[in-house]
């Protein structure tokens, strides 16, 4: 049931803080995109947007073929996410998809994925990924765990490489030890499980 109650002719909405629907309205106009409005206002994005859908305010389709592929082209190489890209650009998830299957053939969150899947399978940690990637450490070790790119197996296939390398330059077992910052022991169970 809808509410009759509801003045839809209001001019202002009234929360924790109050916002002039026709500034908003013009901040639309001027071209702003819902990420510049809602720092101006200093509230969320959701609540610009639910301002705009309570109010019937549609934003301003002014931005040409071209306006859109300096703006993608501006943070298509800096491996974010779609949320972040639809809230930087201010365009919507439609427009940034189309743009990355028309430039790259494919989307972007089978980009990160193929960056993510690069970078499990490098020398970096989960930390280092994270960061790199702008996700959660919690996403990383998850993906880790669903494509069995455990941390441990890489350390010791690194570990057991190095080892090899050393051995085979002529070091004895002692000096490949110190030299690869583990005990006498350890380096003796590789090389025995090698045999």
């Amino acid at each position: 049931m809808i509410n009759t109650y509801y003045n839809f002719n209001t001019q202002s909405f009234t929360g924790h803080k109050r916002i002039s629907i026709s500034k908003l309205e013009n901040y639309l106009k001027e071209g702003k995109t819902v990420k510049e409005i809602a720092d101006l206002f200093d509230v969320s994005y959701g609540t610009i947007y639910n301002l705009m859908k309570n109010f019937n305010i549609k934003r301003a389709q002014v931005k040409t073929v071209e306006e859109i592929d300096n703006i993608m082209k501006n943070i298509a190489n800096q491996n974010l996410t779609l949320t972040k890209m639809i809230r930087m650009t201010g365009l919507s998830k439609y427009i940034i998809v189309k743009w990355y299957k028309e430039q790259f053939a494919t989307t972007p969150k089978k980009i990160q994925k193929q960056e993510l899947l690069s970078l499990l399978q490098s020398e970096l940690t989960n930390k280092e990924i994270a960061k790199q990637l702008d996700i959660s450490i919690s996403t990383v070790k998850a993906n880790r765990q669903k494509y069995k790119l455990s941390n441990k197996k890489r350390k010791k296939e690194s570990l057991m490489s190095k080892i090899l390398e050393k051995l085979q330059q002529g070091m004895d077992r002692f000096q490949i030890a110190e030299e690869v910052g583990v005990s006498y022991s350890t380096v003796n169970r590789y090389l025995r499980t090698q045999k």
